[in-house]
């Protein structure tokens, strides 16, 4: 069975980009002449910010921006060198009080892509093998396709699920030094966090699992010293755990930080990390604010903010917790995301709170699988109380309008999400739907070419001539992953007018059909062994 190319997985995400651009939800630009953090302006209107990832608001904090001016003036916009060589001056007082913050070393970087690129390739051997969560941050996946260049095996498994986690490290095992598990401390759309009490009981179990943590999301806003999610679960880091943090976000100012207490792997990323030799150092101005901000974070001030940031989430949490609204996940954090399955639904949901006053960012492919797309909204220090009390309001009143509008039902949404069901169903969405009728065939022979082209005339091979030759291609061959089903579904209204088309296939799919040649041969021998490398797809 043909491959499917890089480039294909290109086209569908920019034809996705493309999409939502031209709905406004991304590539926006603000026109601010200068920002507070409690609201932006956007195509002339001001909106309430619940779109931030510096969720302690230390980036409009005087200190800061004091330090920065102060550095540019005294050491210029950058120090135009290989941090290997020489760095400036002020990074040595930033890396003494992050040690003193952490209380184990730590590696500054330029910022958190470049950073995983340069520590992952570093610290897996040839002779590991690495488990992504499906969830873990796209800077970690992409950083782990470079050890697939050496045959290095990379795996993944549905998101926090442990069973599975527990199989793979089983089937791994054989022949593997170690195995790295990565995952996020705080997942960045949808707000959850990695289950680490589980996570330490497969350590103790399994000497071989080591593990690596992108916190990004869990810094500054909770820990001792603002150290973060994970550190403030382990309290001290073991050996066998490596933990990936930023300078920016809550943080306040830029790049990305390596803490370990694991000192031969320490060294080895900072004699010799790929990006982190060859890229340009950390601005003077970037330091400095670094410097002003791992202050606070060493000062009793760092609880006061804290404990003011939580307040306001907990009330955001309590004023959630009065509606139906399809919340992913509740607990401390201050990233939240409201489900809302269908993209449809959540271009029209994101427009009507931007119409609303309230800006928050809209979850969509690939950041969240495509049937999870979602408005993800932060809270920050920046926000205050009644703008809390007023997002929730318009969320509340500005969701179930969306639903309709898409005919689409509260139960859909939340079934998703596997959310509990609520008792009283969208009563409008239900009645509307009533008078729809379906249709299905096995074959587009069976459907009027003019109503099949009408909505897939223009998409190539999904034409009606185009899927009667695909029926042909993959109908009555001797290899029996080379015989699909095909499906075609229409939906009629009252009047029997086709509203709605589309077809899915049924077919037998290698696990490893998207993954590189090196990686299929690995497969294909296992397949020798076992069927098992089949599996059914739609």
């Amino acid at each position: 069975m043909a491959k499917v190319k890089h480039n294909n997985l290109i086209d569908t995400l920019n034809t996705i980009a493309e999409d939502a651009k031209s709905r406004g939800v991304i590539q926006l630009h603000t026109e601010d002449e200068r920002f507070t953090g409690r609201t932006i302006r956007i195509n002339g209107k001001d909106l309430f910010h619940f779109g931030t990832t510096g969720y302690l608001g230390l980036e409009q904090d005087q200190r800061l921006k004091d330090a920065a001016i102060d550095a540019i003036q005294k050491f210029g916009t950058q120090f135009p060198l290989s941090k290997s060589y020489v760095s400036h001056s002020l990074y040595q007082e930033l890396e003494e009080k992050l040690n003193l913050m952490f209380k184990v070393p730590v590696l500054v970087m330029k910022n958190s892509t470049l950073g995983h690129m340069g520590v992952i390739p570093s610290i897996v051997r040839d002779e590991d093998a690495v488990i992504l969560d499906h969830y873990v941050h796209w800077s970690v996946q992409n950083a782990s396709l470079l050890l697939k260049n050496r045959g290095v095996t990379v795996d993944m498994i549905r998101h926090n699920n442990m069973n599975m986690l527990e199989e793979k490290i089983k089937a791994l095992s054989p022949g593997r030094e170690k195995i790295w598990y990565c995952a996020d401390g705080v997942y960045s759309m949808f707000g959850d966090t990695a289950p680490i009490e589980q996570l330490k009981a497969l350590c103790a179990k399994y000497p071989q699992l080591y593990l690596y943590f992108d916190d990004v999301h869990g810094m500054s806003w909770v820990g001792e010293n603002g150290t973060g999610y994970v550190l403030n679960q382990y309290k001290e880091l073991p050996e066998n755990v490596f933990l990936f943090s930023t300078l920016s976000k809550s943080f306040g100012a830029s790049g990305g930080i390596l803490v370990s207490s694991n000192q031969s792997y320490f060294n080895k990323v900072k004699n010799f990390g790929g990006p982190l030799t060859f890229s340009a150092q950390l601005e003077p101005a970037s330091v400095a604010a670094a410097i002003a901000s791992a202050k606070i974070h060493l000062s009793p001030e760092i609880v006061e903010m804290q404990a003011e940031l939580r307040d306001k989430i907990d009330y955001c949490n309590d004023l959630l917790a009065q509606t139906d609204l399809p919340l992913v996940d509740r607990n401390d954090c201050p990233v939240f995301y409201i489900g809302a399955g269908a993209p449809a639904v959540g271009y029209n949901f994101v427009n009507k709170m931007y119409d609303a006053g309230f800006y928050g960012n809209m979850g969509i492919f690939p950041a969240v699988p495509v049937k999870k797309t979602g408005i993800r909204f932060t809270i920050s220090r920046h926000n205050q109380r009644e703008d809390i009390e007023q997002l929730v309001a318009a969320l509340n009143e500005n969701f179930p309008k969306a639903l309709e509008e898409e005919r689409y039902s509260m139960n859909s949404v939340r079934k998703i999400f596997d959310l509990p069901l609520i008792e009283k169903e969208n009563k409008v969405a239900a009645s509307k739907t009533e008078t729809l009728t379906l249709e299905t065939f096995r074959s587009a022979g069976e459907i009027d070419a003019k109503i099949w082209d009408t909505y897939f005339g223009g998409e190539g091979v999904f034409n009606h001539a185009g899927l009667q030759f695909l029926e042909k291609t993959f109908t009555d061959n001797e290899e029996k992953e080379n015989n699909w089903q095909f499906f075609y579904l229409l939906v009629r209204d009252e009047n029997k007018k086709v509203i709605a088309a589309t077809f899915f296939t049924f077919a037998l799919w290698k696990e490893d059909m998207l993954a590189p040649a090196s990686i299929s041969k690995e497969f294909e021998e296992k397949g020798n062994q076992s069927p098992a490398s089949w599996c059914q797809q739609h």
